[in-house]
């Protein structure tokens, strides 16, 4: 809706408009079109800067563009109808909800990120959390291993990395499966001894991995 006042001028050699009353409905004709064209295309929300704008282009006398020897200028405030108005409010507050599930979702992401993906010990420790959550106990790693592992470093290509991988999910497999322990010790130990790391190769042996008297694996 549109309310205000319109000041008009008429005459001249040009002038098609033959009494005042014409020249009113002209002139009120030409301040329509201009604010059709200022608020055309224009959200609900933007309606006050096409108001501006309409403000701008009538605040001084002009000539008329489909009336020659009219002059215009305006003072008009633009306003929403009361339906239109309550629909957009309820399309601003139904805009407002879905940014902020967008911005919630997005943070939880980065919390995820920064927290729970930062390391394998922290993934851990968040993935048991949600089991214990949802009310059941973590009954296996396996699955963790397949979604999760991967998720927590980028660079999973890296052979150093994908080694680190794969002996603590060897690692956490003997939780599972105790008998294997002494297994996966005695396989360590052996590695670490051949490349001549005996600092942590002495590690393990603090766990009763069996050692010779000259401190070598027996075969």
């Amino acid at each position: 809706m549109a309310d205000g006042r319109v000041w008009f001028r008429y005459g001249g050699p040009a002038c098609a408009l033959t009494s005042a009353r014409a020249a009113r409905a002209a002139a009120l004709a030409e301040v329509y079109g201009a604010a059709r064209a200022c608020i055309s295309g224009t959200a609900p929300a933007d309606v006050y800067t096409a108001q501006q704008q309409l403000v701008l282009d009538l605040a001084t006398w002009r000539d008329a563009a489909e009336y020659p020897g009219l002059r215009i200028k305006a003072r008009i405030s633009l306003t929403l109808t009361p339906d239109n108005a309550q629909r957009a409010d309820s399309y601003d507050q139904s805009l407002r909800a879905a940014h902020l599930e967008q911005e919630l979702a997005a943070e939880r992401l980065r919390c995820l990120a920064q927290t729970a993906l930062t390391n394998v010990r922290q993934a851990r420790v968040w993935w048991f959390e949600q089991h214990l959550a949802q009310g059941e106990l973590l009954k296996s790693w396996e699955s963790f291993d397949t979604v999760i592992r991967p998720m927590i470093n980028d660079n999973t290509d890296d052979v150093a990395h994908r080694f680190a991988q794969v002996l603590a999910t060897a690692a956490q497999r003997t939780l599972e499966d105790p008998d294997k322990a002494k297994d996966i010790q005695l396989i360590a130990h052996v590695l670490l001894t051949t490349v001549g790391w005996r600092d942590l190769a002495e590690e393990l042996t603090a766990d009763g991995v069996a050692q010779t008297s000259n401190g070598d694996m027996p075969t």
